[in-house]
């Protein structure tokens, strides 16, 4: 049973990312309905980046803890080894942490439904890790929907580099649909979120 949020007076927590190419694909269209599930494939560099790093912690914590054992049977010391010990883990504890979240990016799975029969659009997530959640927002909490130029930085470098974002526009909040770095890739999304919610959508470029 997925946890659901109705959000009052609070920001989008789910199915907001930005990124270069769209994450979003259109899983289901008919009238009065679209649904839009998320490309997992895309989470695999984020989610193998981190459980790297999480494997590389263990290995660390796996060290430390066989150089500690090594001290203590050349006889330098207990307090070097049991040092060893709550050093190595603290560092395998949050190696074990970073791995399953990884796991977690690499699991995870997000649609989004426009429902015009119940008036929601719904963002949900799920993973092999964890409870599914989900979040509502009303049809009538929606005042617009754009295409917005938004900068996004990538890379090791953090490069910063224009993007586009659909965006649906609730009040002083902007909840995220899905973003690209060209406005065309998102086109065909925007009509078809724009037909369901039965609204025109605008270009903005801030």
């Amino acid at each position: 049973m997925a946890e659901t949020m109705v959000i009052e007076g609070m920001e989008q927590r789910l199915g907001r990312r930005l990124g270069l190419e769209p994450y979003y694909r259109v899983a289901e269209q008919a009238p009065g309905r679209l649904r839009l599930e998320s490309r997992p494939e895309l989470n695999r560099p984020t989610g193998l980046t981190v459980v790297g790093a999480g494997v590389g912690l263990l290995l660390v914590a796996v060290l430390i803890a066989v150089s500690g054992l090594i001290s203590a049977g050349s006889g330098t010391g207990f307090a070097v080894a049991a040092l060893a010990a709550v050093l190595g883990g603290l560092l395998g504890g949050l190696g074990y942490q970073r791995i399953v979240g990884g796991y977690a990016i690499l699991t995870t799975r997000n649609q989004i439904t426009f429902d015009s029969a119940a008036a929601t659009i719904s963002f949900d997530q799920g993973s092999r890790v964890g409870k599914p959640r989900r979040q509502i927002l009303p049809f009538a909490r929606v005042s617009g929907l754009r295409l917005r130029q938004r900068p996004l930085a990538v890379g090791w470098l953090r490069q910063v580099r224009p993007i586009v974002a659909l965006e649906l526009i609730s009040g002083a909040q902007v909840w995220i649909v899905d973003s690209a770095a060209e406005a065309e890739a998102l086109h065909g999304t925007a009509v078809a979120v724009a037909t369901v919610l039965g609204r025109d959508f605008e270009m903005t470029s801030g």
